[in-house]
């Protein structure tokens, strides 16, 4: 028998996935997993995240995803932009982050810049992983940017996790320098 892959349907975020959408970010620096309870110690975060993805102008506004949806829910989302806006969005995010829970992320690296789309953050609900809905939604927002006149589609992958690299390298993405965010060293990588 055939196994059965779910119709997987893209569409631009509303800030109605602001909840959504912080455990996309959450998940993507490692702090909640997809599909776990949120933590007792993470609650206040996590509302003030929800709070900052309502926004339209920071790093992880609604205005800056993509909803995968499966049946009219949704099971996994990509964070990206364009890294001209990221000084300004970073200053406001990181400023509203500090302001409501007291952390401070600007011992982060700049993570990306002008001429760069970068995909910031992505997360898949575990059911619905390895089915492809990664790639879809990284293919979609690669040909979006190429499509708007990027030269270059950037990313973060844990150093920590190879596998994962050679996955995006097999994409067509290419290592270009280290750096440390959130905590943990990275390689940015280039396509």
């Amino acid at each position: 028998m055939q196994p059965v892959f779910p119709i997987v349907q893209l569409r631009d975020a509303t800030s109605e996935d602001a909840p959504f959408i912080a455990r996309v970010v959450l998940a993507g620096i490692e702090m909640l997993d997809m599909d776990a309870a949120l933590p007792d110690n993470q609650r206040d975060l996590y509302e003030h995240l929800v709070e900052i993805c309502r926004m339209d102008d920071t790093l992880y506004s609604f205005r800056n995803t993509r909803i995968a949806e499966v049946d009219g829910c949704a099971v996994g989302g990509l964070v990206a932009y364009d890294g001209a806006r990221y000084a300004k969005m970073r200053e406001k995010t990181f400023g509203l982050v500090k302001q409501t829970s007291g952390m401070d992320l600007n011992h982060n690296a700049i993570e990306t810049g002008p001429g760069e789309f970068y995909l910031d953050s992505m997360a898949i609900l575990s059911d619905y992983r390895g089915v492809g809905i990664g790639k879809m939604l990284m293919c979609d927002r690669v040909d979006f940017a190429l499509s708007n006149g990027f030269q270059k589609v950037t990313l973060l992958v844990d150093k920590d996790k190879p596998c994962l690299q050679r996955y995006y390298e097999c994409e067509g993405f290419a290592f270009s320098e280290e750096m440390y965010v959130f905590g943990a060293w990275y390689n940015k990588l280039v396509r």
